[in-house]
């Protein structure tokens, strides 16, 4: 059973948190307006406890949908940050007549190189030995940039350091063995946003705007002054676009 965040009446918008964090990375985007917040905890991160095996994208995706048929949601907005956004191209191959629209923040289509694939395993061991810990301060700094304020580095510690070493080993086995997305992308008929931190270090600006290239009509909203996580470092931008987007709909 996935924890859930259920806030706010409109459109349905499913966010999809990221590796290894929890859906409080949207506490943030709840001021946006007219929008049901639907904010899962993938299992093994934040509230929500580990499945125990392994997964891949696909069945996180498959968990999603059964959330949406849970709570009688039809269709819906899909946002999926970094790892979320992998989900969401589950969600895309899958069921892609639930989808009304897609956000996609600091992510990118295509399959791990071999060398990170190797990074991952090797995370692997290293969480097995030393637990999450080590995990989560080698991401901090990709995460925001120095300049952002020291209780905001505190905060996104605190959420990163929820995540279980299930969850977690879990996670880092479904990136490792994630399909390429890059021919689905064309496949996407529905509007897309794509946002990205102008600074992000793990999923530059390049991965942006090559993803849009794939996606007929995708718009592309570069945040200044923001590293991997955007939508925390630069709530307030990011928000207006994600309200503009939503109000276009």
């Amino acid at each position: 059973m996935l924890n859930v965040t259920d806030l706010g009446e409109g459109i349905p918008l499913v966010w999809i948190h990221g590796y290894p964090l929890a859906s409080s990375i949207f506490e943030q985007q709840l001021g946006i307006r007219n929008v049901r917040h639907v904010m899962p905890d993938l299992p093994g991160f934040g509230q929500s406890r580990p499945d125990g095996g392994d997964m891949t994208m696909d069945a996180y995706a498959r968990l999603i949908i059964d959330l949406l048929d849970a709570r009688g949601i039809d269709r819906a907005v899909f946002a999926g940050f970094s790892m979320g956004g992998y989900i969401c191209f589950g969600i895309a191959r899958l069921a892609p007549e639930r989808m009304r629209a897609l956000i996609l923040l600091d992510t990118r289509e295509t399959a791990d190189t071999d060398e990170a694939r190797k990074g991952r395993y090797e995370s692997i061991e290293k969480v097995k030995k030393e637990g999450v810990q080590p995990i989560v301060e080698a991401m901090l700094p990709k995460m925001l940039t120095p300049a952002a304020p020291r209780e905001m580095h505190d905060r996104v510690r605190e959420i990163m350091s929820s995540s279980t070493p299930d969850g977690v080993i879990a996670a880092l086995g479904a990136m490792a063995t994630r399909p390429d997305s890059t021919a689905l992308l064309q496949e996407i008929k529905v509007p897309t946003l794509i946002i990205v931190g102008a600074e992000d270090p793990i999923t530059p600006p390049a991965d942006a705007e090559r993803m849009a290239t794939g996606i007929r009509g995708a718009r592309v909203v570069k945040v200044p002054g923001a590293a991997h996580l955007a939508n925390y470092e630069k709530a307030d931008e990011v928000n207006r676009a994600v309200a503009g987007f939503v109000r276009g709909l």
